[in-house]
C-alpha cells in the first residue's frame, strides 16, 4: 500500500515505515520532559530557587542531549551492523551452497501449508534469483527487514534534538522567574502542567501508530510521566529537609564580592 492512503478510500494505512522516526521521537521528547523533568522538580523541590533550578536543568538539558544522542547512534549503527554481517553470511551460503539453500525453501514453504512437490517447485522458481533467494531468506529465516532501518545519524540527531525541546519545556516557568517576580510554588505548578500537557498531546499522537484511543495513549504517557515527576519533588524536599545549602544566587555574589 502507499503511503499516505487515506482511510476515507476503504484501506488501511501501515506506518510500519515510519515507525523508527517516530520511536525515536517519543523517546526523545519524553526522556526531555520526564528525565530532565524530574531533575528539574527535584531541584526546585530541594533549593526554592529560580537560578539554581535553571542551571540544574540546563546542564541536565545538555548533557542528555549529547549522550542520549550518541547513544541512539551508536544503538542503531551497530544493530545494522550485525543485520549486514548476517547479510553477507546468508549471501555467502547462497553463492557457496546452493542445495542447502534450496531445502531450507522447500522447508519454509511445506510449513506454510504447500506439498512438498509444490514447494520444491517455487523453490526452484526462486533459486533462479538469487536476491529473490536473499529476501526470502531474510524474512523467512533472519526475520530482519534490513530497508526498514532508518540511518543512525539522522536517529541520532533526532533523539538529541526533540529531547532538547522536551527538556527546555519545564525549564521556562523557572528562567522566566528570573525576570518576572512572582511565587515559586507557581512556577513548580507551571512546569508541571506543561509538562503534563505535552506529554498528553503526544501520547494522544501516538495512537496513530499504536491504535490505542487518544485518550489512553495521553493517559499512559501523563500517568507514567507523574510517578517520576513527584517522586522527584518529594526527594528534592526530603534532601531539602535534611541538607541546607546557600542559595546559588547568593553563592554567586559571594564569589564577586558583592555580598
Amino acid at each position: 500500500m502507499e503511503k499516505g492512503k487515506e482511510q476515507g478510500e476503504g484501506e488501511i494505512v501501515h506506518y510500519i515505515n515510519e515507525a523508527d522516526v517516530f520511536r525515536t521521537k517519543v523517546f526523545g521528547i519524553q526522556d526531555g520532559l520526564i528525565g530532565v523533568g524530574s531533575i528539574v522538580l527535584g531541584a526546585a523541590g530541594f533549593s526554592h530557587d529560580f537560578l539554581a533550578v535553571v542551571i540544574v536543568g540546563l546542564i541536565a538539558t545538555i548533557g542528555q542531549a549529547f549522550s542520549m544522542g550518541i547513544g541512539e547512534y551508536i544503538s542503531t549503527r551497530v544493530r545494522m551492523q550485525v543485520i549486514d554481517n548476517e547479510i553477507k553470511k546468508e549471501k555467502y551460503q547462497i553463492h557457496h551452497f546452493p542445495e542447502k539453500e534450496r531445502e531450507e525453501l522447500i522447508s519454509f514453504y511445506m510449513k506454510k501449508g504447500f506439498s512438498k512437490k509444490a514447494a520444491e517447485k517455487i523453490a526452484d522458481f526462486l533459486m533462479k534469483d538469487k536476491d529473490v533467494v536473499l529476501d526470502e531468506m531474510l524474512m523467512n529465516e533472519l526475520r530482519v527487514f534490513p530497508e526498514e532501518f532508518q540511518s543512525p545519524v539522522k536517529l541520532g540527531f533526532l533523539m538529541s534534538l526533540y529531547l532538547i525541546f522536551g527538556g527546555l519545556l519545564p525549564i521556562i516557568p523557572f528562567i522566566a522567574g528570573e525576570f518576572i517576580p512572582y511565587n515559586f510554588n507557581l512556577a513548580i505548578i507551571i512546569a508541571l502542567a506543561i509538562v503534563i500537557l505535552t506529554l498528553g498531546f503526544f501520547g494522544s499522537l501516538a495512537s496513530k501508530y499504536t491504535g490505542l484511543p487518544k485518550w489512553r495513549g495521553a493517559f499512559e504517557q501523563i500517568g507514567t510521566g507523574l510517578i517520576a515527576l513527584i517522586g522527584s519533588y518529594v526527594a528534592g524536599l526530603i534532601l531539602g529537609h535534611f541538607i541546607r545549602v546557600p542559595p546559588i544566587a547568593f553563592l554567586i555574589l559571594k564569589g564577586l564580592g558583592v555580598a
